[in-house]
C-alpha cells in the first residue's frame, strides 16, 4: 500500500500526538485536548511550510 505525502503526514501526526498526550498529561480530558492541539499543530505547520517552500526552486 502506497501512501500519499498527506496521508503519511496525517498518520505520523496522529501517532505522535497520541504518544505525546499520553506521556505528558495526567487526566483523559487533558490528554484529549493536548492530543488534538498537537495533531492540528502538526498539520497546520506542515501545510504552512509546504506553501512557503512551493515557489522555491530546487
Amino acid at each position: 500500500m502506497r501512501l500519499s505525502h498527506f496521508e503519511a503526514l496525517f498518520f505520523f501526526a496522529m501517532i505522535v500526538s497520541t504518544v505525546f498526550a499520553l506521556i505528558t498529561k495526567n487526566t483523559p480530558r487533558e490528554q484529549l485536548r493536548y492530543g488534538l492541539f498537537v495533531f492540528v499543530s502538526f498539520l497546520f505547520v506542515a501545510l504552512a511550510v509546504g506553501w512557503i517552500m512551493y515557489p522555491l526552486p530546487l
